[in-house]
Formats: C-alpha cells, sequence, structure tokens
C-alpha cells in the first residue's frame, strides 16, 4: 500500500437531501478529512517520537523475563500517531473492529518470533535500497497476544547488538462478498497493525538508508532509494554535545608545587597558561565539532591550522599570553551556546514524507550513549519557531569563524599612547550578552555575528566594546557615563604592557571618577622588604592567603583587579587576575586630615595629619601633574599649594595614605589677578564740597569678582561692582585735603582676597581758611544726621531650599547707599549686594554671619549692623 500522504485529496462534495451516496463520494470525504489531519500534525507539529517508548529489560532469576515499553506518542512522516494499547473485550463482536484502550503505563513483552513482512513489503525493510531481500526482524508480543508460533523472550540472543522499532502495519483486506440480504461485512477493511519489531545494527544502517538514486522495477525510472531524510542532524554527530570546556589555570598551583619561598618569573606564570593550550591543541576538538555540523548544514571550514600559528606566534611575548587562553575560552562559549540550541535546531520546514512514513526507531535495547543515532528525536514543525533556532545556529557558527579570524595578533606593549577602558559587561550570561573584548578586530561583519537578537533588530552596532567605532552613540562610546544596573561584571583592557604604577594609578582615576565598584591590587613577583603599600604585595604570600585569583579578563563588580610585574627592574604588566572580593595587604587602618578643604593658589603649605604616623602620602592625580603634596626636611607631609598644576585649580584633589584611599580633600583656588588705578578725579570747585573720583579695573575675568571697598580709611567696607568697563565711581564730600584716606579694595573669588591699595592719589588744590563765620545757635545743628541700619534677627533655613533673603533696612536721610558682605561661615554666592534685600545662594550646612552698612552718600554718616544665619539639614 502506497503512505497515506503520497497522493492527497485536496476536494470533497457535500451531500444532497435524499442523494444516493456512491463509494467514490463517500470515500471521497473520508480521505480528505484524513488528509488533513495527517498534514496537521506533520506540517504544523512535527514527526518522531513525542514521549516515551524507553524499552528496559526485565530479569527473573538471573534470565531475561521481558522486554519493557514505556507507553508513548510518537508521530510518523506519513501522520500516523502511534501509541501502545490493549483490545478490549467489545472487539468480539462480528464485524466490528477491534477497540483499544490506551490507558495504560506499559507493556511488557515475553515472546518473540521472526517477523516476515510478506504483506506490505516495506521498503525501508528491504536490503539493496529497498528492491532486495527483507533485514533481520523479530517480532515482540506480550503473554496474552503470543500463540504457538512465539518463544520465550529469554531465548533472544545477542541482545547487545539489538535494536528496537516501532512499525504500523498498513495494508487492505478484501471482505468477502454479501451473504443473502446481510451485507454488514461489505467493503475493504483497513488493517493497521502495531508491531514491535527487533533488528541488528545492520538492519537500522539499511532502514536510515544512503543517498542514492535507484532503478523503480515497475516504471524503470530513476527514483531516490528509501531513506531517512530528517536522521542526518548535528545531533547525531559523535560526542558532540560534549561541551568542550577550556581547562581552567590555577596560579597557586605554583605555590603548592614548588612552596611559597621559591622565585619566580612571569616566564613561570606563561607556561601554565601555554601548557594548557597545548594540552587541548589550542581548541583543536572545538573545531572539528564546528566544521563537521558546518559541513551537515553547508557552511564553510573554520581554517584551525592557520589560527593555531597564529596563538604559537602570539605566545611569544612577554605580556599579554593571557589573551591567547581567553580567545580559546570564547571560542569555547560560543560552541556552547551552539550546542544548547541543537536539539530544537535545523527542522525541515516541509520534511521528506518518506523518511519513516510507518516506522519510528526507539534506539538500541542496551544502550550505551545518553544520544543514540537509531532513536527518532521529536523534530518539531517550523511553526514551533525552530526555524529561528537554526538561524541562530548558523550565526553562532559564522560567529566562530569570525572570531577566528579577527583575532589581532598584536604587539603587546605600551607605546606611550595607550589607553586603559573599562567596559560594562556580562558575569554569567553567554558571550552573546558580554561586550567585545578588545583583541578583535572591530568589523561590520563581525559585529552582525556577536549577538542574534540585535542583528534581528538591526542594532548590531550597538554593541558594548574596547572601540566600537561603529557606532557614534554616546551610550556605546562612554557606557559608564549611563545606567550599568543590569552589568554585573567590567571588562579591563588595554593595561598589559604598561608601567605598573601607571596602569595603577589610570585604572584608580577611571574607577573614581565612574564611581566603580571594585579595588585594584599590584602583586610583584620579586618579595617587597617593609612594603608600606596597603595596595602593592608580594605574589608569593599573595597568593598563599587567596589561592582563587584567576583570570577573567576584568573583574566582577565588588571584587578585587589584580595587575601583576615581576619587579622594579622589570615594572611591565604582563598579567592580570581578579577575585570575587575586596581584598588587599593586612587591614591597617589610616587616616588623614587637612586644616582646611579649600585654599588659594598663593596660600602657604599647610601640614597634613597622618596615621600611621610613617604613613606615605601620595595625590591621586593624572601622570605629569603636580598634587601640592611636599615632605619637609624633617620628614612632615604638607600640602603646598603655590606646586599645584593650574589645570588641578577648582578641582577636588584626593589623597592616599600607603595606597589606600582616604576621605582627606582640598580644593585649590586660584587667585583674582586684577589692576585698579585711579583714573580721572573732579576735585571741588565755586560751592561744591564734591570730590568725584572714578576708578578703572582691569584684568582677566574682572567682572566675575567681588569688590569691598574701604574709601574712608575707617574700616567699613562697601561692596560695589565695576560696569562693563570697568569703571567705578564714588564721591568724597566735604573732603580734607590735609588727611587724605588710603583706600583699600578686597577682591573677592571663590574664598581669596587680593588686597589693592591705593595712595597719594589726590592731587588737588589745597584751600587755605582765613576766616569763619559761625551763625547764632547750634552750629552743628542738622549738619550731621543719624544713620541707622537694621539687618534682622537670628534665622535658620534648610539646606534643601539652596538659597534665602535677607531683609534690611536703613535711616536718617532721604538717599541712602546699602552694602552686604559677608563676615563669618562658609562660602556662598551672595547677590543683590547694594540693595536692602541680599539673596544668598549655593548653601552649605554651617552657621553665618552678614553685616549690612547703611550710608548716607551726602554727609558720608553710616551706621552698620550684623545679623547670624544657621543653615541646617533638611
Amino acid at each position: 500500500m502506497n503512505n497515506q500522504l503520497s497522493n492527497i485529496s485536496t476536494q470533497y462534495r457535500k451531500f444532497s437531501k435524499g442523494q444516493y451516496v456512491k463509494h467514490p463520494q463517500f470515500n471521497e470525504f473520508l480521505d480528505f478529512f484524513e488528509d488533513q489531519d495527517r498534514l496537521s500534525r506533520v506540517m504544523l507539529q512535527g514527526v518522531g517520537i513525542v514521549c516515551g517508548f524507553k524499552p528496559d529489560l526485565i530479569y527473573a532469576d538471573k534470565l531475561l523475563s521481558s522486554i519493557r515499553l514505556s507507553q508513548g506518542i510518537a508521530v510518523t512522516t506519513d501522520g500516523d500517531l502511534l501509541t501502545l494499547s490493549n483490545t478490549n473485550a467489545i472487539s468480539e463482536d462480528l464485524y466490528v473492529s477491534e477497540l483499544k484502550t490506551i490507558d495504560i503505563q506499559n507493556k511488557d513483552f515475553t515472546h518473540f518470533k521472526v517477523y516476515e513482512d510478506f504483506k506490505v513489503k516495506y521498503k525501508p525493510f528491504r536490503k539493496n535500497n529497498g528492491l532486495g531481500n527483507q533485514i533481520e526482524l523479530w517480532e515482540l508480543a506480550t503473554a496474552k497476544e503470543a500463540n504457538s508460533d512465539f518463544q520465550p523472550i529469554s531465548n533472544l540472543a545477542g541482545l547487545e547488538d539489538k535494536y528496537v522499532l516501532l512499525y504500523l502495519e498498513s495494508y487492505e483486506k478484501e471482505i468477502k462478498p454479501c451473504r443473502g440480504v446481510d451485507c454488514d461485512n461489505h467493503g475493504v477493511q483497513q488493517i493497521r497493525n502495531l508491531k514491535v519489531l527487533v533488528t541488528t545494527a545492520e538492519g537500522i544502517i539499511n532502514i536510515l538508508g544512503e543517498n542514492v538514486l535507484v532503478k523503480d522495477p515497475d516504471s524503470g525510472a530513476l527514483v531516490p532509494a528509501p531513506m531517512d531524510r530528517i536522521q542526518p542532524h548535528p545531533l547525531f554527530i559523535e560526542d558532540i554535545l560534549k561541551y568542550g570546556k577550556q581547562e581552567r589555570v590555577i596560579v597557586e598551583k605554583l605555590i603548592a608545587e614548588q612552596g611559597v619561598n621559591a622565585s619566580f618569573l612571569s616566564s613561570d606564570i606563561k607556561s601554565l597558561y601555554a601548557d594548557v593550550l597545548e594540552n587541548n591543541q589550542y581548541g583543536k576538538v572545538i573545531f572539528e565539532k564546528i566544521n563537521a555540523i558546518a559541513q551537515l548544514i553547508g557552511l564553510p571550514a573554520v581554517n584551525y591550522q592557520g589560527f593555531k600559528n597564529t596563538l604559537e606566534s602570539f605566545l611569544g611575548q612577554n605580556a599579554g599570553f593571557q589573551y591567547a587562553y581567553d580567545v580559546i575560552k570564547d571560542l569555547s562559549d560560543t560552541y556552547s551556546e551552539i550546542i544548547k540550541l541543537l536539539p530544537k535546531a535545523f527542522t525541515v520546514n516541509l520534511p521528506d514524507l518518506n523518511s519513516f512514513p510507518k516506522h519510528i526507531m526507539l534506539g538500541k535495547l542496551v544502550p550505551v550513549k545518553q544520544l543514540d543515532f537509531s532513536r527518532h528525536r521529536f523534530y518539531n514543525s517550523s511553526v514551533l519557531d525552530d526555524e529561528k533556532n537554526s538561524a541562530r545556529v548558523q550565526l553562532l557558527i559564522s560567529r566562530f569563524t569570525q572570531q577566528v579570524q579577527n583575532f589581532r595578533n598584536f604587539t603587546v606593549a605600551d607605546n606611550g599612547s595607550a589607553q586603559i577602558k573599562i567596559t560594562p559587561s556580562q558575569k554569567l550570561n553567554p558571550l552573546s550578552n558580554k561586550a567585545v573584548p578588545f583583541y578583535y578586530t572591530i568589523s561590520e561583519e563581525f559585529l552582525k555575528t556577536w549577538n542574534y537578537d540585535k542583528t534581528g533588530n538591526r542594532s548590531y552596532r550597538d554593541n558594548l566594546a574596547f572601540n566600537n567605532w561603529l557606532s557614534t552613540d554616546v551610550h556605546i562610546q562612554e557606557p559608564l557615563l549611563f545606567n550599568i544596573d543590569k552589568n554585573s561584571f567590567y571588562n579591563i583592557e588595554g593595561h598589559q604592557g604598561m608601567h605598573y604604577e601607571k596602569a595603577f594609578n589610570m585604572l584608580n582615576q577611571i574607577r573614581d571618577e565612574k564611581q566603580l565598584g571594585f579595588d585594584v591590587m599590584m602583586l610583584s613577583l620579586e618579595e617587597l622588604i617593609d612594603n608600606k603599600d596597603m595596595f602593592k604585595a608580594y605574589f608569593n604570600e599573595y597568593v598563599e592567603k587567596h589561592p582563587g585569583l584567576e583570570h577573567r579578563r576584568g573583574v566582577e563588580k565588588g571584587g578585587t583587579f589584580i595587575i601583576m610585574y615581576e619587579s622594579s627592574e622589570n615594572p611591565v604588566v604582563f598579567a592580570d587576575f581578579s577575585l570575587p572580593y575586596i581584598c588587599c595587604t593586612p587591614k591597617i587602618d589610616v587616616k588623614l586630615t587637612l586644616p582646611t578643604t579649600v585654599i588659594c593658589a598663593k596660600a602657604g603649605s599647610i601640614p597634613f595629619t597622618v596615621y600611621p604616623m610613617n604613613g606615605d602620602v601620595k595625590a591621586v592625580v593624572t601622570s605629569g601633574l603636580d598634587g601640592g603634596v611636599e615632605q619637609s626636611a624633617g620628614g612632615q607631609y604638607v600640602f603646598n599649594p603655590s606646586r599645584v598644576s593650574p589645570q588641578l585649580y577648582g578641582k577636588a584633589i584626593v589623597f592616599t595614605v600607603n595606597g589606600k584611599p582616604t576621605s582627606c580633600t582640598i580644593k585649590v583656588n586660584k587667585e583674582s589677578d586684577v589692576h585698579i588705578e585711579v583714573a580721572s578725579v573732579i576735585y571741588p570747585s565755586g560751592d561744591s564740597n564734591e570730590t568725584k573720583v572714578k576708578f578703572k579695573i582691569s584684568g582677566t575675568g574682572f567682572t566675575t569678582y567681588d569688590y569691598n571697598w574701604d574709601f574712608l580709611q575707617n574700616g567699613n567696607f562697601v561692596n560695589l561692582k565695576p560696569d562693563g568697563e570697568g569703571n567705578v565711581n564714588y564721591i568724597y564730600y566735604d573732603l580734607n585735603p590735609a588727611e587724605i584716606p588710603v583706600i583699600t579694595v578686597n577682591v573677592n573669588s571663590n574664598g581669596c582676597t587680593q588686597i589693592i591699595t591705593i595712595r597719594n592719589w589726590y592731587n588737588g588744590p589745597v584751600t587755605t581758611i582765613d576766616d569763619i563765620s559761625f551763625p547764632k545757635g547750634n552750629c552743628c545743628e542738622g549738619v550731621m544726621p543719624t544713620i541707622r541700619a537694621e539687618a534682622g534677627d537670628f534665622q535658620r533655613f534648610p539646606l534643601s531650599k539652596n538659597s534665602f533673603v535677607l531683609t534690611g533696612s536703613g535711616s536718617g536721610a532721604d538717599t541712602l547707599y546699602y552694602s552686604w558682605i559677608q563676615t563669618q561661615g562658609p562660602a556662598v554666592t551672595l547677590m543683590d549686594v547694594n540693595k536692602p534685600s541680599l539673596i544668598v545662594k549655593n548653601l552649605i550646612i554651617g552657621t553665618y554671619e552678614f553685616k549690612l552698612t547703611v550710608i548716607d552718600p551726602h554727609s558720608g554718616a553710616f551706621a552698620t549692623d550684623l545679623v547670624q544665619v544657621s543653615v541646617f539639614e533638611g
């Protein structure tokens, strides 16, 4: 009988009322819906073993008593749904097909006999590509089903070479003609007998078939031989699912084997990695498996020998040898991603309907492998999204090829312009979700293979990398400026080949600027005598105490990143490691304080208070800049602001003691550098008593400073700012030429004050008084008014407001000048200093004092008042 789906019905007829239905019309109706049912299974669900059908050998008194087969579900490529069943008693009724029950856990087959497929002559069971004799087959039966033709299962020999099959014996059986008026038995009976068969390894090979053309004995045409065209799948390549994991390098092995007192060189560390790479032949096994999969699915092979030559050349360098280990680990991770997808990949959209139309292979009777080539798995339809899994596998194989081709055989050394970069990445996720390591050459083709999802939505340029030049987006070029909550790891690259101190300082600078959660440690292969640096240690001692350090091309959050160098004579970083926790040399508390947190650039030196007293104080600044730390002849550390590089003005300088960070900071502010001169003086003439003075202010940024003037040499300062051209005007009334005051100007900038004094500025005529005539009455009445100033009462303001307003007042004259100055407290921003109401911004917690001066410009009379203000946390 032909397979049901070899020719399918595509239409049927509806019956009319009273119509006489002939058998072709009714059969057409049945065939249509049966074909649709079969097609739905094959095309929309899949074919193969869904579950169950596991054979098990049952022994009694050391003899095989039965072959137990668990209940299961399977679908053939002809759309047959197979399950185990038992016959019910109702099947004994005349002319009624046997009724079955599938509500069973398993069936025990206790007997067997030679099976001859003489009724169907099923081609997969025939030798010579379906044209020869039948392969060896034995039919199994339960104790109830067995008749005299069967023999006990204990007589079945060679169990180690036996394989189990399900076979749906399908053929038509003609029924005898009607007898009299009784036609209940009329028609062609469709026989469907589910057989449990056993065959040999030779039989299984024959069933799998070979891809050849054979001559059809009836038509003479060349047709494909019967063959399981779904079974050739990457899963069935020998040991394909064995993960080619990279052997771990355990550095502590050096100490364990040679002792803590042994001396080591960088070549000893390199040998650990070189030995691992040589032991696994530079990933040769993974290359062989990748190429086997590639060949099966039609992709080009990867050049192993060229890659091996590149790595051997790369290992010739004194630094960077760990990157050769890393790239093999990357390839291993890529392969790990591939084999996780293989079980649900490479589903054929339209499976070959002749692959296993009436049989299902259940595997070896005595299994020796978890994945048995002689057992059908379930091959999902593409509607179950396995087409996407196949595309993922193909992309991952392409990525494998790109990794091999794009590994840079570069010189690991610092040419003076080397830069360290920290890139947020992942700790446990697959390689696809991690940042691209810097030892790969970035190209558009490479990035398209790195992450399937990003490539699918056309965002492959968004893969993070050391140098992703394909993206201009800031969040890709500077990812540490953006949210990295989902990133549990930091790739640290670019430091190998650098001087260890340069690398250490750059790493700490990036870490502090970006507020990253890890620590940095330096290890030396030379013994460090009397070492006081908490972030520098002797390799042997450190590894003995912390044997878990491991090279991971970076460090996880909350861990310690370790850079290694040989000695002060050979200070180049040749390797790096990490620990999953913060760890340094012995925990000695350090403290460092300065008398102030802000200082002017031209101020004198101020002493540090250091604990421990012999601690080594250093400023954390970029190489080439001076952080102002110096040591006196007596060994006292002081901060000299005049030494600080101008590039650091206005920035908080931080310090370390014995290499450990401290909370001590100081900011150096640049002082103003302005010049003030008397531009002109208009002297009194006639009845006028006014002396008008015009001042000219010049200098870089002069408009940004605050100017407090003492015009009368009496200690009372008035805040007057110049106009945009630098002019300030002031009028003296009844100025005595014999007593010309010295003018003092305090120029304030960020807490720094430049004091300017102006002398000998009056060159006008001296007036001689020959006679004075006093009027009757009080000679001084109404000449000198009484001026009053009110600055207000004590007030409190919360820091959260960031500003407040002081409202003052004055009285005693028709025209009054107002001037506010700050006399105590942290530096803040003052606005409207020449108005009754003062605005104070940029608050800092503390106690402040402000002075209000109210002046009568006609008489020169003035008054002052102080007000205190408290700014609190809130």
